[in-house]
This record gives C-alpha cells, sequence and structure tokens, in this order.
C-alpha cells in the first residue's frame, strides 16, 4: 500500500478513513477477492489516488474480512464504493463505472484549477465583461473531467437564451458528459425555448384562453411561453389542463408535454423534485 491507497479493518477504520476525512476526501471501496467486477475497478480507482495526489485517499475494505464495516454501511453488492468528506457520506456508487464518470463525481468534491479559474471568469462576467463568456467555455472544454462547471455553463447559456452557442457548447462534450441527465435536460429546455420563439405573446394567449377556456393549443403555446419565462409550474398546470379538457388533443400532446418537463425539472435539485412530485400527483388524479 501506499499513502493514497490503504487496506482498512475495523481497527484501523478510525485512523485511517475517519480522521483522514477531515483533511481530504476518501473513496471507501468495498471489494472482494471472488468479484470480477471489483477486479476491473481497482485500477481505476488506485489511477485515480494517485493521480490526485494529496486530495483523495483510496481506503479499501475486503467485506470477508471485514463482515462489521460491511454490515454498518449496509453494503449489498461489490463494488460499492463510498465517498466520506469530514466523517460523513457525501456520495457513492455500487457497480463498475468508467474513469470519466468517476472524474465527474469527483469534481463535486475535490477542488480543481479550473473551479478557481471559472470563478474568476464569472466574477468579470457579472461585472459585465461580455468576453468572460468565451473564458468560461475554453476553461470548461479544457476540463471536461470537471463536470460541474459544463454543467453550470450550458445551463448559464440557456437561461441567458444563448441557444446557438449553448448547442454548439454542448456538441463539443464528451459523450459521457453530453449523456449526463443534467445536460439532457438542458438540450431540451432549449428545444421548448427555440419552440416558442415565434409564437403570439404571453398576454394575446391569455386574451385568447379567457375568451375561450377550450382552446387547447392556446393553453399549449402559453405552457411553452411560460417554460422560456422559467415558471415551469404554471406550465404545468396549463399542461395539466389540457389533458382535464381533452385528454386526445393532439394525439396526448399534453401528457407527452408534461412528462418532458418532468424529465427536464428532475434534475433541478431538491426543489424541482418536489415539484415534479406534486404534479406527478396531479396527473395521476386526472388520468384515474
Amino acid at each position: 500500500m501506499t499513502d493514497t491507497v490503504v487496506d482498512v479493518t475495523a481497527e484501523t477504520f478510525q485512523t485511517q478513513v475517519m480522521d483522514n476525512s477531515m483533511q481530504k476526501l476518501v473513496l471507501l471501496d468495498f471489494w472482494a477477492s471472488w468479484c470480477q467486477p471489483c477486479k476491473q475497478l481497482v485500477p481505476i480507482l488506485v489511477k485515480l489516488a494517485n493521480e490526485y495526489g494529496g486530495e483523495l485517499l483510496l481506503a479499501k475494505v475486503d467485506i470477508d474480512q471485514n463482515k462489521e464495516l460491511a454490515e454498518h454501511f449496509q453494503v449489498r453488492s461489490v463494488p460499492t464504493v463510498k465517498f466520506i468528506r469530514n466523517g460523513q457520506i457525501v456520495d457513492e456508487f455500487s457497480g463498475v463505472l468508467s474513469e470519466a464518470e468517476i472524474k465527474g463525481k469527483l469534481s463535486n468534491h475535490i477542488q480543481r484549477e479550473s473551479d478557481a479559474l471559472y470563478q474568476q471568469a464569472m466574477e468579470q462576467l457579472q461585472q459585465g465583461d461580455n468576453a468572460a463568456i468565451a473564458k468560461m467555455q475554453e476553461i470548461c472544454l479544457n476540463d471536461t473531467d470537471n463536470q460541474k462547471i459544463a454543467i453550470h455553463f450550458a445551463s448559464l447559456l440557456a437561461q441567458t437564451q444563448q441557444f446557438e452557442q449553448a448547442k454548439c457548447f454542448i456538441e463539443a462534450l464528451p459523450d459521457t458528459l453530453k449523456n449526463k441527465e443534467e445536460i439532457k435536460s438542458i438540450s431540451a429546455q432549449i428545444k421548448i425555448a427555440e419552440s416558442a420563439k415565434d409564437l403570439p405573446e404571453p398576454a394575446s394567449l391569455m386574451e385568447k384562453i379567457e375568451k375561450n377556456p377550450d382552446d387547447l393549443k392556446a393553453r399549449y403555446q402559453l405552457s411553452q411561453q411560460l417554460v422560456l419565462q422559467g415558471d415551469i409550474a404554471s406550465a404545468m398546470e396549463q399542461l395539466l389542463e389540457i389533458i382535464r379538457r381533452d385528454r386526445k388533443f393532439e394525439d396526448d400532446l399534453g401528457r407527452k408535454e408534461l412528462l418532458k418537463l418532468f424529465d427536464i425539472v428532475g434534475t433541478q435539485g431538491e426543489q424541482g423534485a418536489q415539484l415534479v412530485g406534486d404534479y406527478r400527483r396531479k396527473l395521476a388524479r386526472v388520468l384515474n
């Protein structure tokens, strides 16, 4: 073992894992000698531990020799990797992930040089330096292992309606990052926003609906405009009303578009998940 990779037992757990987690991120790898996927994963983890040096410690736990540790952490299958920081589990995964996928997870817990550079460019943008956008894109593409800043930048471009640049940026990302749910969600938002560009103004659509509540085309168009404005809850409400009034409208368009919004919003943190949960229940009541 090295100073970046250690074998852990119940007796050494406190010093090797908990104490070290106060200074660095610890990857607690539960494995077994009979586990073939474990043999695939270990070389990747060792490589990353060496690459990240003093910022990362790989702590390996043989579950056959340390059953009490496996039980304590409720390990149901191997390999299972727990991310420990300041004595707490901050992330985890089971099975074999690629090096790029693991680096994406690490970027949420270990500061990289690109984080500081990106923050500096963000501050320049907030001070009115529009040239900072190009700097931010360059920083993201120079360190695609830092998935956190790439997701933030793509979201920023979408929110500021720089759709063409957002699409080009996403297209330049590696497949591992391009296929992240957050990036897929941003791409879906861009498609909805682009389709809403040539629609009537929200005020005129509202007027149409007030005159004729059964104008479902106007309700659908208004839902797209509301998405463009960032008012997702109101957009969902319009789509739900379409379903209430005519489930068969435009080949079940209301439900299909509502499900798209669920996919978009479901990746946007706890608040997004709560909104999706609320409207899934509402949808179930309408359908039943």
